[in-house]
């Protein structure tokens, strides 16, 4: 399986974190990456925190499909 580089952009539309499902707005920022895998290709997109919480224990890790809690974020005020 081949992964590309981490990207973090800001959502110019509507996606759906593949993480927590939760949506990700327009103006947010996310991270997304693309797999590949014996002619299959897919596109991953998650909140920066879910994507932090996932690689919190090194990058080796798996997650079921819109299966996980959003991790709460603190404000910071301006």
């Amino acid at each position: 399986m081949h992964h590309t580089p981490l990207e973090t952009l800001v959502a110019r539309k509507p996606h759906r974190c593949v993480s927590c499902g939760e949506a990700i707005e327009v103006g947010a920022r996310y991270v997304r990456w693309r797999s590949y895998d014996c002619g299959d290709a897919t596109t991953s997109k998650m909140h920066p925190e879910c994507y932090d919480m996932h690689n919190a224990d090194g990058g080796a890790w798996e997650y079921e499909y819109c299966g996980h809690p959003r991790p709460t974020v603190a404000k910071v005020e301006e």
